[in-house]
């Protein structure tokens, strides 16, 4: 449910950080104060009328931003579509959604970037931010507009998973996008190295008799971007590393000052190459999940900080694109659904107090995206966050594996099973853009 309210009063919120309850009063979707609860006014005759929202001790979380996701339009509505998710990525607290440019037709031309802002605005879920595609088509040979992308909506672009063959190309597009400031978001992912490949090369692939990428394909094409973004000075975002030996070269990078920031997807904090046995396609990932070494070098890069951000790398998909032996099933989890109980564990896999870890999904991304500082949750700001009951328990309802959007080894594994604590945390109401939302189940 969504409704406008000019006034709303949420009583007994607890900010994440903080020990003490909080009252926090938004007027026309102004912060207009937070103050503890124990010392709040007393309610004026203007109050009669306004929202009241009682947290009961709940969170109170600044919105989340979501650095990479596939929204399905157009062109793929039978897997999902843009009022959908972004309902569901509301429900999961990301009140802001960097949209994939690999629909049909690609987000290289304006009539496709306002479309897919004409679809959000009227979802009435999260704010949608198209990337535009930095080639056309996503061939990657002749270069979109982009500057007239970045004018018409586009904050940033990419090449989502299609990896540009031709270092003259990369070249240009970097130095182009640096000539206007525009951030490029790019996956390390050689054209030729692991082309065709499923799954991470490894003992793994193997024995299962999987096509492999090995780390070379990421480290071959990250070494390239990294040369050429100090050639360039282009502003260079590496989207959803992989490997122990990325996070060591972006490291590198980031001591030596080169303009570079980068992220993980949630499930690569999770999942490894190992949970890949049986065939299982609802682990098959485009970017794939490596070794356990892999994984802890990915965690400790998240808690010492070259690791900028997390996103969900979210890809929702229709019963049919699991249908097939793995290699030719399609890549991607539907991460919304499950993103919160998952995001609830990391504080204590990663050994960070929980603000910690929200700002990796929140004030890291808006940092990265446009410089702000701005939280959602001060006084005199645009109101942008959620109230969240971090030990709700979720339970897991296998009955609807097979509905669109359902592609997530949650819902056809016990989280037991998976080597996952007890999935708790539930996202009860979202304030954003001078509306109230009350979130429910979007499956």
């Amino acid at each position: 449910m969504s409704v406008s309210s000019n006034r709303v009063i949420i009583r007994d919120a607890q900010l994440v950080g903080e020990k003490h309850l909080s009252t926090l009063i938004v007027q026309d979707g102004i912060i207009e104060s937070v103050v503890p609860a124990s010392g709040a006014p007393l309610e004026s005759e203007a109050d009669s009328a306004a929202m009241i929202i009682d947290a009961a001790g709940q969170l109170a979380v600044s919105g989340m931003t979501d650095l990479y996701a596939r929204l399905r339009e157009p062109g793929f509505t039978r897997k999902g579509s843009i009022a959908h998710e972004t309902k569901a990525a509301l429900s999961a607290g990301f009140t802001r959604v960097l949209c994939a440019p690999d629909t049909n037709p690609a987000i290289d031309n304006v009539a496709t970037v306002e479309l897919v802002r004409h679809r959000a605005e009227a979802g009435h879920g999260a704010q949608v931010l198209p990337m535009a595609a930095l080639t056309m088509g996503l061939q990657g040979e002749q270069l979109s507009e982009l500057a007239t992308l970045q004018a018409a909506g586009c904050p940033v672009a990419g090449q989502a998973d299609h990896p540009i063959g031709s270092p003259t190309v990369l070249f240009s597009a970097m130095e182009y996008a640096a000539s206007f400031n525009m951030p490029l978001f790019l996956c390390a992912r050689d054209a030729l190295l692991g082309a065709g490949g499923c799954a991470h090369t490894g003992a793994i692939a193997t024995r299962l008799g999987l096509p492999g990428i090995p780390v070379a394909a990421e480290t071959v094409a990250l070494a390239q971007m990294l040369e050429l973004c100090r050639e360039t000075g282009c502003r260079l975002h590496i989207s959803r590393i992989s490997s122990a030996r990325a996070v060591e070269m972006i490291a590198t990078a980031k001591q030596q000052a080169l303009p570079v920031t980068c992220d993980v997807g949630l499930h690569h904090l999770f999942f490894i190459d190992e949970h890949l046995a049986g065939y299982d396609s609802s682990f098959h990932s485009a970017v794939p999940f490596r070794s356990q070494n892999d994984r802890e070098a990915l965690r400790q890069g998240v808690c010492n900080g070259v690791i900028d951000a997390i996103c969900t790398d979210h890809a929702p998909h229709d019963l049919d694109a699991s249908l097939a032996p793995f290699p030719s099933t399609e890549a991607g989890l539907a991460a919304y659904q499950w993103a919160i109980p998952l995001i609830m564990q990391l504080p204590e896999i990663l050994q960070l107090p929980l603000k910690q870890v929200f700002d990796k999904l929140g004030d890291a991304p808006r940092r990265i995206l446009d410089g702000s500082t701005s939280s959602g949750l001060s006084t005199g700001e645009q109101a942008d966050f959620f109230l969240l009951s971090p030990e709700l328990p979720i339970e897991q309802n296998f009955d609807k594996s097979t509905l669109a959007g359902m592609n997530h080894p949650l819902n056809t594994h016990s989280a037991d099973s998976l080597g996952l604590a007890q999935l708790q945390g539930k996202v009860t109401h979202v304030l954003t853009r001078n509306r109230v939302h009350s979130t429910h189940a979007t499956h």
